[in-house]
């Protein structure tokens, strides 16, 4: 989740830099690009001027020339005589235009001038040489169109900063959204975690009571007993019940902790000759031949302790399953990037109705049990980037397949 969040702050923040430098750029040139777009058109009309004027002396083919960026222009001889204006009734007048253009008699003039309507026009002023005479062009275009440059290069300014500043109202938005998801996720895990407590709070009051009433109870009649021997048995039975109980409550703590302890590098043949080693005795004792097959060393990053306690849960479910003996398997090998760790009995199997329920914590068919032990078994797998899952057959057996990766 901070990942996410972390993405949505990084990516608003690049976009937000590049357009607001393109934006800023594209503002800042736009001036520069207005006037030197005037410039151009102001030298293009110049020089379109001076190709009339020279092959027209008395330039009238000059007044059949337009052009919409033009506002006006005049034409004066050395005298300031105007020998042509877009003005007609201004010909042949003296214009003071030349004694206002201090340079305008050794280079070209630019700048701006405000008509008598109010409207700002750009002003180019320069020499031409026309049909053997030399002239002063005097020439104003309409600014509209450079202007229009800059207003486009402000609405791009506006319309990217509209467009951030929704990618940030978005983003905040989303934070938001996955910071309430966040929240209901984990009051939903709180309440969940509750009702487990609650849950498993109402089963270790229902099983611990029932070995705690028999101990009651022996204990009575040990106080009652006739002799030694007799007194015997129920001690024996005490610590049966209190045996029982004691697991009830390793149950209950090894599913209810998190993961403990470092992973380590650990040869699985070893892990699986200990855990047969532990149970071989129990299971001759139900006449339940033990068989143990490998495929070559394979090692696994795990935890030593709950891997084994995974193993040995699996081992005496099967033990359990086969009350008038039978045959009990452990494969292991290799596929590709995984250890495979089979365990197979020769059981009753399981009936198709309970085999969906059998990972649920606190399910068991048994009279006598938690329902924690493949709960933990799956838990411990997980923990470990691994999976377990199950094929049973009725009448023929149980399989419990165990899948962890290897070592990087």
């Amino acid at each position: 989740m901070r990942k996410i969040e972390l993405l949505l702050i990084i990516i608003p923040f690049c976009f937000t830099l590049l357009v607001g430098w393109f934006s800023w750029s594209a503002f800042h040139a736009a001036p520069q690009v207005a006037a030197e777009n005037l410039r151009g058109a102001a030298l293009s009309s110049a020089s379109a001027i001076e190709q009339l004027a020279d092959i027209d002396e008395h330039c009238k083919s000059l007044s059949r020339y337009t052009n919409p960026d033009i506002a006006y222009f005049s034409l004066l001889d050395k005298n300031g005589v105007i020998s042509f204006h877009t003005n007609p009734l201004l010909i042949g007048t003296v214009s003071n235009e030349l004694s206002e253009t201090s340079d305008a008699a050794t280079g070209i003039y630019e700048g701006r001038r405000k008509l008598g309507t109010g409207e700002e026009v750009y002003l180019l002023q320069t020499n031409i040489h026309a049909a053997g005479s030399n002239y002063f062009l005097s020439l104003a275009l309409h600014t509209f169109r450079a202007e229009q440059v800059i207003r486009r290069a402000q609405t791009g300014v506006i319309v990217v900063t509209m467009l951030t500043v929704s990618l940030w109202i978005i983003t905040i938005g989303l934070m938001f959204l996955l910071r309430r998801d966040e929240r209901r996720k984990s009051e939903l895990a709180r309440k969940e975690e509750l009702a487990r407590l609650g849950e498993l709070g109402a089963v270790m009051a229902h099983e611990i009571r029932n070995p705690l009433a028999g101990i009651k109870g022996f204990a009575q009649l040990v106080e009652t007993a006739e002799t030694i021997e007799s007194a015997r048995v129920f001690a024996e039975r005490i610590v049966t019940q209190s045996v029982r109980m004691e697991s009830l409550v390793n149950d209950l703590l090894s599913f209810a902790r998190e993961e403990r302890g470092e992973k380590k590098l650990v040869d699985l043949q070893e892990l699986l000759n200990d855990s047969v080693m532990i149970v071989r005795s129990e299971a001759e004792l139900q006449n339940i031949e033990v068989i143990y097959r490998q495929d070559g060393a394979v090692s696994s990053m795990i935890v030593y302790d709950r891997v084994l306690q995974l193993i040995l849960n699996l081992l005496k479910n099967g033990i359990q399953s086969m009350p008038e003996g039978g045959e009990l398997e452990i494969e292991l090998e290799r596929v590709q990037s995984l250890a495979v760790i089979r365990v197979i009995d020769s059981g009753a199997g399981i009936p198709p109705e309970n085999i969906t329920h059998i990972f649920e914590p606190f399910w068991t068919d048994r009279a006598r049990g938690t329902g924690l032990g493949l709960a933990l078994c799956r838990k411990v797998a997980l923990e470990h980037g691994g999976t377990l899952s199950v094929d049973s057959t009725v009448g023929v057996g149980t399989t419990f397949t165990l899948k962890l990766p290897l070592e990087n």
